[in-house]
């Protein structure tokens, strides 16, 4: 092999190498820009609890499955003591996620979900009039059937399709009627309002009707 072909051999390598560098340099600030970015409970932290925690923790003790629950549990330092210790067996891969969720303050959206850029269940394009065919129902004329299932199931199934404040079924909703529950929770100043909005008075509506399933 010649001096030239030497140096050429050389020259390469060297070559090969920067680029190496350059990428392992690219992937490694990629890797820390998606590490260091923001985690809010929607979509992220909810899905982690439904999915780590969700055996146990959707019984009235303890009771993890909505975000004001989980709030309270990451403002006490329960959350991260937990994660951090005798839970972090069933948080896996995603106890480090939901520390930061906590340090971060524990936010339930993004700006921009707040603002309603993003749409699903509980966001803002799911409560217009447009897709509400109940707001052309008359008071007395609501039903269960005709439209409180389709209110709750847009606004309260995320969370209340679990054994905890069932709400799938009219029986188990007439439960909570009965009791003043329902009402007390979605009227204004309630704290499931937030949720139900403008559908709250339909919802009240009916109760204040007898609550009729046809």
């Amino acid at each position: 092999m010649t001096s030239f072909s030497r140096a050429v051999i050389i020259f390469y390598i060297m070559i090969l190498g920067i680029v190496l560098i350059l990428n392992t340099s690219t992937v490694d600030k990629t890797c820390s820009a998606y590490a260091a970015s923001p985690v809010y409970y929607e979509p992220t932290i909810k899905n982690i609890v439904a999915n780590r925690c969700g055996r146990c923790h959707s019984v009235p003790t303890r009771y993890l499955m909505d975000y004001d629950s989980l709030q309270a549990a990451a403002q006490s330092g329960i959350l991260k003591t937990m994660v951090q210790g005798p839970m972090r067996r069933f948080a896996g891969s995603d106890a480090q996620t939901i520390i930061n969720w906590a340090d971060n303050g524990a936010p339930e959206k993004s700006n921009a979900q707040q603002a309603g850029f993003f749409t699903g269940m509980h966001g803002p394009a799911c409560q217009t009039p447009h897709s509400s065919p109940w707001t052309t129902i008359p008071a007395n004329k609501l039903t269960y059937d005709n439209s409180i299932q389709y209110i709750l199931a847009k606004d309260c199934l995320q969370c209340h399709s679990i054994p905890f404040r069932n709400l799938t079924t009219y029986n188990n909703v007439k439960i909570y009627v009965d009791n003043g529950l329902l009402k007390n929770l979605v009227q204004p100043g309630g704290p499931m309002h937030r949720f139900a909005r403008q559908d709250s008075k339909y919802i009240i509506a009916w109760i204040n009707n007898g609550a009729p399933k046809q």
